[in-house]
């Protein structure tokens, strides 16, 4: 997934996000999941692409892809959870450049939804979905 590429790239080169999402030398922000094991540590975030959508031409193979990607913000305190949804939309929203050779044209973001889960250990998880395209030269 070469968007992921991207997303970690940003992510943990912010050093404000770095800092919340950081524990020794693991940066907790993972494709699709997090793998819990019995000392959870939060918060953290995870990605998922979930389209994938080529721009076709007359002339050939698209090289310009709009990708869709959701990113969720975990925490069990919520406002710690809102301000830091609020600085990867930041770090994100709106930005261009190359990533681990990633030519990334622009990155939009769309919309988000929040979660809560109350079985998650004794006083639950708060979450962020959010949406964003990404526009990517291929």
């Amino acid at each position: 997934m070469e968007v992921g590429k991207v997303i970690y790239n940003i992510l943990s080169n912010n050093a404000t996000i770095s800092n919340l999402l950081s524990t020794d030398s693991n940066t907790r922000i993972f494709p699709s999941r997090y793998n819990f094991s019995k000392n959870v540590k939060l918060p953290y975030v995870t990605y998922q692409m979930f389209a994938d959508e080529p721009n076709n031409t007359k002339n050939g193979v698209s090289t310009y892809d709009y990708v869709r990607v959701q990113i969720s913000i975990y925490d069990n305190n919520y406002a710690d959870m809102i301000t830091l949804a609020g600085l990867v939309r930041t770090a994100l929203d709106y930005t261009s450049g190359t990533y681990n050779g990633v030519v990334v044209d622009k990155i939009f973001y769309q919309d988000q939804s929040e979660l809560y889960d109350d079985t998650a250990g004794s006083i639950g998880l708060y979450g962020i979905a959010q949406d964003y395209r990404f526009n990517i030269n291929r």
